[in-house]
């Protein structure tokens, strides 16, 4: 949170998104009432332990884990309109606050990597709400946060598919210092997950200069259900 936004919300509270009590975007029992969503692998949507990438699909990756923490609806949508169209910056903390709590054991030579939005929404909103969370978290777990990834493109990605995301992400990220990600394993961070295929492309150019493991945690995801058995490994 900025400390212009620590002295806004000493003069005017912030009501809290969900039940309305004054004092933060989302109170406390409020907080820990927010809906988890399921983990899965993040490519087949087949039931995984901690959001591990399943064997089948690491074959096919750089991405070896996704954990999301709930699902794009109600609340959880709400308050990524407030940090990404209303300007509220102090969404950020809020954010930060649900990632930790599903982080899990990490490797001490960890990183925080945040996956850079596309420079005109930068300048629309005077910040990149993903830089934002990630230093949030490295506040939390004292797990230092390095902005080395970014865009090589500005096309925006919302209401592509898979395959066009895909196409468009080729050669879209690049790593601007790799000496400080070589054998280092890497915690990417981004807002809101749809295909995944955006942090495949950044998990990709980490790998390739020198990450030894390349995970990601994102806030929201569109709602997801587990795959059946049948259904499981039908790749795009």
């Amino acid at each position: 949170m900025s400390f212009i936004d620590v002295i806004i919300a000493q003069i005017v509270p912030h009501d809290c998104l969900q039940c309305g009590v004054e004092g933060d975007l989302l109170c406390f029992s409020c907080h820990e009432q927010l809906p988890k969503a399921p983990m899965l692998c993040y490519k087949c949507g087949a039931p995984s332990l901690g959001g591990m990438t399943c064997s089948i699909c690491l074959l096919v990756t750089d991405l070896t884990e996704v954990r999301v923490v709930t699902n794009y609806d109600g609340v959880a949508k709400n308050l990524l309109y407030k940090l990404k169209l209303a300007g509220t910056q102090a969404a950020a903390s809020v954010i930060a606050r649900k990632l930790h709590e599903v982080l899990g054991d990490l490797d001490p030579d960890s990183i925080i990597v945040p996956v850079p939005t596309a420079t005109s929404r930068v300048r629309q909103r005077g910040y990149d709400q993903a830089r934002l969370i990630a230093r949030e978290l490295s506040k939390l777990t004292g797990i230092p946060c390095y902005s080395v990834l970014a865009r090589s493109g500005q096309r925006h990605q919302h209401g592509l598919s898979r395959r066009e995301r895909l196409t468009q992400l080729t050669d879209a990220y690049r790593v601007t210092k790799p000496y400080m990600v070589q054998a280092r394993p890497i915690i990417l961070i981004d807002d809101v997950m749809t295909t995944g295929a955006t942090l495949e492309a950044a998990a990709h150019v980490m790998a390739a200069a020198g990450a030894t493991h390349v995970g990601a945690i994102v806030f929201a995801q569109p709602l997801v259900r587990p795959m059946t058995a049948s259904q499981q490994h039908n790749i795009d």
